[in-house]
């Protein structure tokens, strides 16, 4: 990193004719007007020139640096996905997506066909030169260049160093008649030479066209881009529909028990549900046409009649143009529909909840008093262990950008975590933090939970968007899919949490959309179902007194199932609850928590996990801390917090305890997995 982060001298001669580009990529300063030519001057008037524009340039340039917050945005884009340092000779995908031209020779390797890291896009690699011919980010080059971060060229050693300058001397350069080519370094009349306003740089007449031919093959890679971000917004768009659907319905069933009561109320509500998907329906609508016009003229910009004599500027406007709209649109389609809402049946009330965490009340460790060698030997030296120990992350891996379900493999260790974004799972050696493999296959969506079935040897993997449970073998093969949308039994809606009965061979899924918990068999059959129960209504007749039957649910988006020897722990996330049932008889044993940011309640829990003695831990997501209880329900102990530092959190989405009571915690938004 060091090597190649210098800093950008103040003034050279590809900047003479152009002195704005301090503010150019925060997009405050239009692009520069090139001086006018023709002009000339003395050695003293060009001297005394220099050394005032040298002057006004360092003085702006102090004047200018970046703020903390642009300069974090700057350093983000220039990041490489696969090294995450900076990308050194960037290299663009045909999907857009760019990398240092060292890590995709590594990544690739011998493989003639392989896919993108970050979208999955199958590539051909075409000829040995392929990786080298493809064809730079101008944009990445330009922000390496303003911001001081030079991509340089290995020296040739048959090139004769400079012969430097004495003090007093004014570089050749200087005096060169015309100005000289960025690409080729030829000197050119000044007539010969195009100035590139997205890049500002300077090309000479055959430099131009290979320059407009990069820019019109990167439009290429945004229109695919652009698509893959309307493929994604229409599976976000059906699964906020769906939520919609089932909130009204569940608004229908209770109004119907307190129809005298409170018929004022559910109007309001209905009223309110109403409005909120019209205002996502709306604010959908907007994004896709959005989407749609950004395509178009992506379309257009592709299109290059033969024969036809195209302005080079108006091009380079375009693009830019083009470029920065597609960043927009791409991070509106990832904000879309973060606002949570979910129907409390218990008090009659719409919630709505932005996902925004908050910092809630936590506990330090306290002193630990005796010394247990063996936390597991008694249930008081667990309580012990758990209170005096100091949650800090012992290492935290940084390679993911939206990490969600973890796992351990029972047969060689390795660790298993969900990539929403990267439709995959990868497979981690714990000791070096390297991914070995990956797990995927061309159905796969956002898999959001894992669970494997030693006696199987089998991997389960929750499609929240595909509506279903992807089975993989112990050796990363594909088997099949279980299940597709639907709420009959054997059917899922957004399904989540997931966890296995090695003993029985059973799964548990969290059907988080149908308000249940689906329990099958490892090749799709139904076995039983828990949350659902048969209730008689009166139809309205009164004169006959008949009923009717109809089917009920205790849960509210269950997102997470654990598994204990006798014992079926079930996050109920929209009641803020945890559900503790007999996995016998399926018989409620005991529930705990309420909505709030005290101790013991809850603010959008979405993940759970089970110690060896049956402890209970809640990612209480919206609170960002991670909350300890006994199997009886009582707090044990509280940690976490609000922030970026070792020890806090932004949304925990994966959570997971090894036998050694060592905990392993995914944070979607802060992009990382914590190993406590």
């Amino acid at each position: 990193m060091a090597d190649k982060v210098k800093k950008k001298p103040f003034f050279t001669l590809k900047r003479w004719n152009s002195q704005k580009q301090s503010d150019y990529v925060l997009g405050t300063i239009s692009p520069i007007t090139p001086s006018p030519r023709g002009q000339s001057q003395d050695n003293t008037e060009l001297c005394r020139s220099h050394n005032s524009l040298a002057t006004r340039t360092m003085n702006s340039v102090s004047d200018s640096k970046p703020r903390k917050l642009s300069a974090g945005g700057i350093k983000e884009l220039v990041q490489c996905p696969l090294c995450l340092d900076v990308l050194h000779n960037p290299k663009m995908l045909p999907c857009q997506h760019t990398f240092c031209m060292t890590c995709l020779n590594s990544y690739i390797g011998d493989k003639p066909i392989f896919e993108c890291p970050i979208c999955k896009t199958k590539i051909q690699v075409q000829g040995p030169n392929f990786i080298r011919d493809l064809p730079s980010n101008l944009y990445i080059d330009s922000l390496l260049n303003i911001v001081g971060i030079h991509n340089k060229p290995q020296k040739n050693p048959e090139t004769p160093p400079a012969t430097p300058t004495t003090p007093g001397t004014q570089s050749v350069d200087l005096f060169a008649v015309g100005l000289r080519c960025s690409n080729c370094k030829s000197h050119c009349d000044n007539t010969n030479i195009t100035s590139c306003e997205h890049c500002r740089l300077k090309f000479c007449g055959v430099c131009w066209s290979q320059h407009l031919d990069d820019m019109r093959t990167q439009i290429g890679s945004i229109l695919k881009q652009l698509d893959s971000a309307t493929n994604r917004l229409n599976h976000k768009i059906e699964h906020f529909k769906d939520r919609c659907e089932r909130i009204t319905e569940q608004i229908n069933k209770t109004a119907e028990d307190k129809i005298n009561a409170i018929i004022d109320s559910k109007n309001n509500m209905l009223i309110e549900a109403v409005s909120l998907q019209k205002s996502g329906d709306m604010s959908a609508l907007a994004l896709k046409t959005s989407l749609e016009e950004a395509k178009t003229v992506a379309s257009k910009a592709m299109t290059v009649s033969d024969g036809v004599n195209i302005d080079g500027e108006q091009q380079v406007t375009t693009f830019m143009n083009l470029h920065q709209n597609a960043i927009q649109l791409l991070t509106d389609v990832i904000k879309w529909d973060t606002e949570g809402f979910v129907f409390d049946k218990e008090n009659f009330t719409l919630e709505v909840d932005s996902t925004t965490p908050v910092d809630a009340e936590s506990e330090d460790p306290v002193s630990e008093g005796s010394k247990h060698n063996d936390p597991l030997e008694s249930e008081e030296s667990l309580v012990t262990y758990y209170r005096s120990r100091n949650f800090i992350p012992h290492y935290v891996w940084r390679k993911t950008s939206r990490p969600s379900g973890v796992g351990l493999s029972p047969w060689d260790s390795h660790l298993y975590v969900c990539g929403m974004d990267s439709h995959s799972v990868m497979v981690v050696e714990r000791a070096q933090a390297k991914i070995v493999t990956r797990l995927t296959c061309d159905e796969m969506l956002c898999p959001v939970q894992i669970a494997f079935m030693k006696s199987q040897g089998e991997i389960y993997v929750t499609d929240k968007w595909k509506h279903c449970i992807h089975v993989f073998s112990k050796d990363g093969l594909y088997l099949r899919s279980i299940g597709h949308k639907g709420s009959r039994v054997g059917m899922f809606r957004s399904p989540e949490g997931i966890a296995t009965d090695n003993a029985n061979n059973l799964i548990y899924v969290a059907d988080t959309g149908n308000d249940r918990v689906q329990i099958i068999q490892p090749d799709g059959k139904f076995v039983d179902q828990i949350g659902v129960y048969n209730k008689l209504k009166p139809t309205g007749n009164t004169t006959l007194w008949e009923t009717k039957e109809v089917i009920c649910t205790e849960l509210n988006t269950p997102t997470a199932v654990a598994l204990t020897a006798d014992r079926i722990i079930i996050l109920d996330s929209g009641n803020r609850r945890v559900k503790v049932y007999n996995k016998n008889d399926k018989g409620k044993i005991l529930e705990f928590g309420s909505t709030g940011q005290r101790k013991g309640q809850f603010r959008q829990p979405e993940v759970l996990a089970v110690d060896p003695m049956g402890y209970i831990l809640v990612g209480d997501s919206g609170n960002c801390r991670v909350q300890v209880f006994k199997p009886t329900g009582q707090l044990v102990r509280v940690f976490g917090g609000f922030g970026t530092q070792p020890g806090k959190f932004g949304w925990i989405s994966g959570i997971h305890v090894t036998k050694h009571l060592d905990i392993i915690i995914c944070d979607t938004k802060n992009h990382t997995v914590n190993f406590l």
